[in-house]
């Protein structure tokens, strides 16, 4: 799905005793969120935020990086499930490094 339409929704490890069911986990769901599995979590980024829409397309690409690396560094998520939750959005798989497993080409190579 693509970034203006995914929510990032994730709770951070150490609220385990506020939210104990999403602890340290996290997911990206389409927006609009009909069955509101995002309320499950304690934070929410991505398309949820009026200021991504405001954002241009290369900042748009910022925000998403800075998102992982908050969920992991801040909110100290497993960098291996942020990963694999993140591989929902179409600009993350497209711009991370083309041998990291998930990985898409945007266009992908004619072959020979």
């Amino acid at each position: 799905m693509k970034q203006s339409d995914a929510i990032i929704a994730w709770t951070p490890a150490r609220w385990a005793e506020l939210r104990p069911d999403t602890a340290g986990q996290v997911a990206v769901l389409p927006l609009p969120d009909t069955e509101g599995a995002a309320k499950r979590f304690m934070m929410r980024g991505g398309a949820g935020s009026s200021a991504l829409q405001a954002l241009t397309g290369e900042a748009r690409i910022a925000r998403l990086f800075i998102d992982f690396q908050t969920l992991v560094v801040r909110d100290g998520l497993d960098p291996q499930a942020v990963h694999r939750a993140f591989l929902a959005i179409d600009e993350y798989r497209f711009r991370i490094a083309p041998d990291t497993e998930g990985a898409e080409f945007e266009d992908p190579p004619e072959e020979d």
